[in-house]
Formats: structure tokens, sequence, C-alpha cells
């Protein structure tokens, strides 16, 4: 199911809405932007929770079937979304087991998923015969999703589904997330304002600012883009796709190439040719002009200045660069910058701290 939605929407406190989104199956659309950007309100007009004013041009669309526009406004519970609140949605009195089997028998059709998939994706054995009130907070949201997905849901809507449990929680998480969606040829759409969750998981991106929309492309577009990280602070990070090319067992490390050079990273289980999803902190690269002839850094590529971030009162500036088809950020200081001389187009060494994997699954 495809869903394209064009809205102008305008509040009496002045905030307008007009933006234009194509959602697709089988991937991760983010809507990404700072708190008041408008992201849960498109969510909710998606999703039919709201349907706006007299003078406000809303047009819907699911494939051929047209959701909301001037003549037409199709409720909540006929669209077929599931959506997932921040906080979760779970019957108190009922256990996990009870939850799902709810869903199940109210579901209006059937999506093909049933409680021992579910249950397998976001690991939820050990918690069926628990009450609701015993979960911890990551846990209850994984029921909660689970129990989303059984009710026929042919749409995924997650309106910062890991905004009110803490980091820890948010770290376990994600990954049951991540695979969930690898799963299902479903379309899923998730808002957050939290840079790291959409690195992690969107394959989509809509970047939105006071109710327009600043950029929209693929995550391997986007994730590396000074647009993207500017003012993202010491979260700043760039986003690369490798594929796992072998194992050094005598120093418990893997291969991953990448553009055609190899990064190295401690072990990982997958097999060779898996795609693997890397995030490279801007903070824990540096550029050398020349290559170092001895150093402790293992991952040292060479690459080529693309952009760089126009200087401020900041002490930091970001530089983007260039690695055949993909891209990698750096921080340095501005008095690196001119110490170096760096320019557009000029050819350079990265030296790669840290390499954090993020979602990783087979070709």
């Amino acid at each position: 199911m495809q869903i394209e939605a064009d809205i102008y929407l305008e509040r009496p406190n002045g905030f307008s809405i007009e933006a234009s989104l194509k959602i697709t199956d089988g991937g991760v659309t983010a809507l990404y932007g700072p708190s008041g950007s408008g992201k849960s309100t498109i969510l909710r007009l998606i999703a039919g929770l709201e349907r706006g004013g007299n003078n406000d041009r809303i047009k819907i669309k699911a494939g051929d079937d047209v959701w909301h526009d001037e003549e037409r406004f199709v409720p909540v519970h006929r669209r077929g979304i599931g959506f997932v609140f921040q906080q979760h949605q779970l019957f108190p009195h009922l256990t996990v087991r009870g939850n799902l089997d709810y869903a199940i028998k109210r579901r209006h059709t059937d999506n093909g998923i049933d409680i021992a998939q579910i249950s397998d994706w976001l690991a939820l054995d050990s918690l069926m015969s628990k009450p609701i009130q015993q979960l911890s907070g990551g846990e209850a949201q994984r029921a909660s999703i689970a129990r989303v997905l059984l009710s026929g849901a042919r749409c995924i809507l997650m309106d910062e589904p890991l905004g009110s449990i803490d980091q820890m929680a948010r770290a376990r998480i994600l990954p049951y997330l991540d695979r969930l969606h690898r799963n299902l040829q479903l379309p899923f759409v998730y808002v957050s304002h939290s840079l790291e969750e959409i690195n992690y998981l969107a394959d989509q991106l809509y970047l939105l600012d006071e109710g327009r929309i600043k950029a929209s492309g693929s995550m391997f577009e986007l994730g590396s883009s000074l647009e993207l990280n500017l003012g993202s602070g010491e979260d700043a990070a760039a986003v690369i796709e490798c594929v796992l090319a072998g194992h050094e067992t005598d120093y418990n490390l893997t291969q991953l190439e990448f553009e055609g050079t190899r990064l190295f990273v401690t072990t990982r289980h997958q097999k060779p040719g898996s795609v693997l999803r890397v995030r490279i902190p801007a903070r824990d690269v540096s550029i050398v002009l020349s290559p170092p002839e001895r150093t402790s850094i293992l991952n040292v590529i060479r690459t080529t200045v693309e952009e760089i971030e126009t200087p401020s009162d900041n002490p930091g500036v970001l530089v983007r660069l260039a690695i055949g088809r993909q891209h990698i950020l750096a921080r340095i200081t501005r008095k690196s910058l001119d110490k170096l001389g760096l320019k557009k187009g000029q050819s350079v060494y990265a030296q790669i701290k840290s390499i954090a994997l993020l979602s990783d699954y087979e070709d």
C-alpha cells in the first residue's frame, strides 16, 4: 500500500503546515525535526485522528482509495491504520497474552501475522503470562506494538514510540523495531526528534521545520548531510552501508567492505556478504593531508572534501567527506580548518576512531 499526502493546514495561532509526502511499502519513512515542526500533526492527519478546518486543503490517498479530500473523509477505523503512541495502549487488567488475544478477536482484516510470529520478532515469549503492571517501559511498548500489528493493520504509524522510556530501554528496543519492519512488507511511518533513532531505523526521511519539508530523500542521501546534522552538536554522525567481507580471528576483528576500501570493527557474527548499517560519529573523525606512516588508528581512508559548514562563532565546523557514492562527516575546530587550508574538492585522509554498528541484516 502506497500512501500519498498533500497537506495545507492553518492553525488559529498562525502556525501552518504545507507538505507533500509519499510513503511506500517495505521500509521506514521517518518524519524528523524539532518539537513543534508539524510531525505529529501530519501523522494524525494520515491516521484520520484529525481532519483540519474548512479552509484547509488536505488530500490523502492509499493506493486508489481516497481517505481525505474536500468531499470525503474516511474514519480512522476504516483505514486499516495501526497507531503506536508514546505511552503504551494496553489493557491493565489483562496479561500480555490477553491483550494480544483481544487484538486478534477484534481485528477487521487478516494481515497474515499470528502470535507466534510476532512473539518471535519482538521476543515476547517470556512475557506472555505477565500482568501489564509488571512490565518495564520497553517491554510494555513491545507488547503494545505487537497488539497493533495483530489488529490487522495495513500501515503502522509510530509517534515518538520510545519517547517515554529511558536511554538503556531505547537501545534495547531499537533492534526489535528494525527486525520487525524488515520482516513485514508494510508501510511504516516513524516520528521522532531523536537523530539516533532516525539513523538506526529510517530508510526514507523527511526533514521538517516550522511546518515545511526542508529536505527529503533516502537515509543514505540525507543521513550524512550537513543539513540534517547542523545543530546536532556531539550527536552529529554519518550513516553508511557496508558489506561484511571477512574476519581476522587472530585479532578478534571483522573486515567491512566500504566503497572499495576496508574498515575494521570488533568481531561480528554475521556471515560474509551480510549488509551492515554503520554510524560514524563526526567527533570521532579527524582529517590529515597525507596518509600517516605510523598510527594506532586502523581505519584511515582516502576521501574528498565535498562541503564545509560556514564557520560561525562556534569553535568547531562540520566537514562532509565523499568516499565513492557515500559520505562521512568530520567535526574539526575552526583553527584546524584554517591550519589545513581545506577547500572543496581537496583530497584528504580521514582517520576514524570509532564505528558504531547499527541495524544488521543479510542481503
